[in-house]
């Protein structure tokens, strides 16, 4: 922070110009006097320097005392009450006068809060009536009713210039918007004829770096009265620099006092054009000497800036609407011709025209895949398929994207720059997205600078380091690899092309999957009908078979060769395992077509019927079944849900080597639904062989030394659990033992 009195101090830094703390630089400028008072007693804690010349009182005089000794309200008002206030602001600026002879007579007192602090600037006047709001309202009046009735936005930017040239008398007033780099650029003017024209000449974000653009954003004006002013100090220094982002006083920085002295400007002002919150541009105004303005002009300029901001977004959507009507309708058209196909890219080759409209682009690909489908000016296949790889590898699924220049993006690519400079880009994603690529040449354009943007900084010819450029000429830069920007309107109208069809997309795979699962069900039905019947009428014949055989080796065997008796208990075999498969096929298919009888259940009471039930098997493998806590009553077929337990309890003993076996039942009733669990000590599950658990008649390798079976049992209990709305799942450990969980959806659990 710079302290002390003089002209010197006001030194250049230009290392530090971007990081440079300008709203808090603990000095203001001479045009009035500045007090920092607590805001609960209004005793004064800081003033500037220059107090005396304003109240008459030096700081010693003035610190340390309440603010109301030396100033005095005028007639009527309750300057404490005021002061006291939430939003003291509200009511600036505040008559009133020094009560120490000598001084200035009238003061404008402009009070605000900062923090814990409560600022008031004291700004000399001739008289307390010397410039009243009315005596400006007709001139701002006239103002907002040219901004209001202007056609457009640039006519309201100019009718606004004109009006604020007009109340502030300035030499020149200019309407700056910046662009998506912080660059700015004159867009309209109001000026003396004598002086050089900035209109249409832009500026490099360097002119108005990052932290003066917060201070716009939050302070709507900022004036400087004389650029040759000498700041005064803020004293005593306080441990907590003072914000002054809201001061009208505040000293700026030393940096910008430069740059307006190398344009010849001796005043300025600038008022902040904030569109939704965002700041849009500037109301600048300069003159060639110093010029102060009373505190009601200032507040008209604010008032014009701030209707203007309010009319921005207006003015833009009505210069937009016929564009985005137009827009909408080729939307519209795309979507229509994509629906009527059932292959998204011929549909949208269909609309190779309307979709070249639609982003006003003289070339469009689609991408899929192996495919490109060129239309229009685009590249060449090959340079397609590189476009396309690097779409998959920069780009992959972001929604929209776009370029002007694409070989500042990929330098690879500026070898496509004469058909695809700018690039705009829409993906549908899917397993391999889609993308749709529009296409627009370079165009070599010549852009006017007011002076060289590649020497923001410039120095003096004694060698010194001076702070901003010098030179604010015309000054024209040709670019080259960039194509005519995307408008706003065409990125929104893309980007509502791929939500339309995305949606067209999603709906198509409802009725697809729809219309699959329909027929999944009725091939199911139809499976599980004929399994019934082919399971049901096979039985007899097979029972014959078997018995039959069984005939002829009781009544004729000893006839027979020892070969022909062989073939018959073969016969026999096949005909008892074939029954056992068939048995389990028609209990399989019955699952399905029988209805179930459901009720509430004692969980616990059918462990106890399967304990007594595998009692023997239990007593043989000298098996155990445990149950840490009685398992809740639960709404289920008692029958089917018995059968579910019995199975996995068995395959738990059957499937283990452990000279003490043993089969644990619990469950989890903090989950929802209720989770079941049946684990065992056994052999395990092989992790490669897990996702054929469930399969019908499927055996896994470490089965065939445990006994015989169909492969079934899993199989079908799985089918009871699904028939009560829930799903059955395995965990296996590599050091062996499994798990089975299991959910009963339709099951309500209830107090054990």
């Amino acid at each position: 922070m710079m302290q002390g009195r003089g002209g010197g101090g006001q030194g250049v830094d230009l290392t530090n110009c971007a990081v440079e703390p300008i709203h808090i630089p603990g000095r203001i400028q001479p045009h009035g006097a500045l007090l920092a008072l607590s805001p609960h007693d209004l005793t004064v804690r800081h003033v500037s320097l220059n107090i005396g010349a304003v109240l008459g009182s030096g700081p010693e005089d003035v610190l340390g005392r309440p603010l109301l000794d030396f100033i005095a309200p005028a007639a009527g008002a309750d300057l404490e009450s005021i002061l006291r206030s939430p939003d003291p602001g509200a009511l600036n600026p505040l008559k009133v006068s020094s009560r120490k002879k000598g001084a200035a007579a009238w003061l404008d007192a402009i009070a605000h809060r900062a923090g814990e602090r409560l600022i008031v600037e004291l700004e000399p006047l001739d008289a307390p009536d010397d410039v009243s709001f009315s005596s400006v309202y007709r001139t701002i009046h006239t103002a907002i009713e040219r901004i209001q009735s202007s056609e457009g936005l640039f006519d309201a930017c100019e009718a606004t210039a004109g009006e604020i040239k007009r109340l502030t008398g300035y030499d020149r007033v200019m309407i700056y918007r910046f662009d998506r780099d912080w660059n700015g650029e004159v867009i309209a003017e109001a000026r003396e004829p004598d002086i050089e024209p900035y209109l249409g000449l832009r500026y490099p974000a360097s002119d108005i770096p990052p932290q003066a653009r917060e201070l716009y954003l939050r302070n709507w004006l900022r004036i400087i009265p004389d650029v040759d002013y000498t700041p005064w100090d803020i004293v005593p220094p306080p441990d907590v620099p003072i914000d002054l982002s809201f001061s009208v006083l505040r000293s700026v920085s030393p940096m910008h006092i430069q740059y307006l002295k190398n344009m010849g400007v001796g005043a300025s002002m600038s008022v902040s054009l904030i569109r939704e919150g965002v700041l849009w541009g500037l109301i600048a105004c300069h003159h060639r000497t110093a010029r102060p303005l009373s505190f009601e002009i200032r507040q008209g300029c604010e008032l014009c800036g701030r209707f203007l901001s309010i009319q921005l977004a207006a003015k833009e959507k009505l210069e937009d609407r016929g564009r985005k009507q137009a827009l909408k309708a080729l939307t519209d058209e795309i979507v229509a011709t994509v629906s009527r196909r059932e292959d998204l890219m011929v549909g949208l080759a269909e609309s190779a025209g309307a979709l070249m409209k639609l982003a006003d682009a003289p070339g469009v690909a689609l991408l899929h895949g192996e495919e490109a489908l060129p239309f229009g000016a685009s590249p060449a296949p090959e340079e397609l398929r590189h476009l396309h790889a690097w779409l998959r590898r920069a780009v992959a699924d972001q929604p929209v994207f776009h370029a002007e220049s694409l070989s500042r993006v990929e330098p690879e690519l500026a070898r496509i720059k004469d058909v695809a400079s700018g690039v705009l880009c829409l993906s549908i994603p899917e397993p391999d997205p889609w993308y749709v690529v529009w296409f627009r040449p370079e165009v070599i354009q010549t852009v006017s600078w007011g002076g060289n943007p590649e020497k923001p900084v410039e120095s003096s010819a004694e060698g010194a380091v001076l702070g901003p450029r010098r030179s604010f000429a015309l000054w024209k830069q040709v670019v080259e690899q960039t194509a005519v920007a995307w408008k706003p309107a065409e990125i929104e109208a893309v980007e509502l092309l791929r939500r339309a069809l995305i949606e067209l997309d999603l709906t198509r795979q409802v009725v697809r999957e729809r219309s699959a699962r329909a027929a999944a069900e009725r091939s199911n039905a139809e499976l599980e009908h004929f399994g019934y019947i082919v399971a049901h009428d096979l039985k007899e014949p097979l029972r014959g078979i078997r018995s039959f055989s069984t005939f002829v080796m009781e009544d004729d065997g000893a006839a027979l060769s020892g070969e022909s008796q062989g073939y018959l208990r073969r016969i026999g075999d096949l005909a008892g395992s074939t029954m056992e498969l068939i048995n389990s096929l028609y209990e399989y298919s019955r699952i399905g077509n029988v209805d179930f009888a459901f009720g509430e259940v004692d969980m616990s009471e059918v462990l106890v019927d399967i304990e007594r039930r595998l009692s023997g098997s239990l007593l043989q493998r000298g098996a155990e079944i445990r149950a840490p806590r009685r398992l809740p009553r639960v709404v289920c077929d008692r029958i089917r849900i018995g059968e579910v337990l019995a199975n996995l309890i068995s395959n738990g003993i059957k499937y283990n080597a452990s000279p003490a076996p043993w089969v644990e039942v619990g469950f989890d009733e903090t989950s929802i639904p209720t989770i079941f669990y049946v684990r065992d000590n056994g052999v395990g599950i092989p992790a490669d062989e897990r996702h054929r658990l469930f399969t019908m008649f499927e055996r896994l390798s470490t089965a065939a030394q445990y006994g015989e079976g169909t492969g079934s049992g899993l199989a079908i209990t799985q089918r009871i659990i699904e028939r009560h709305k829930g799903k059955i799942w395995a965990d296996s450990p590599a050091a062996g033992g499994t798990t089975f969980y299991f959910t009963l959806a339709e099951a309500l659990i209830t107090d054990p």
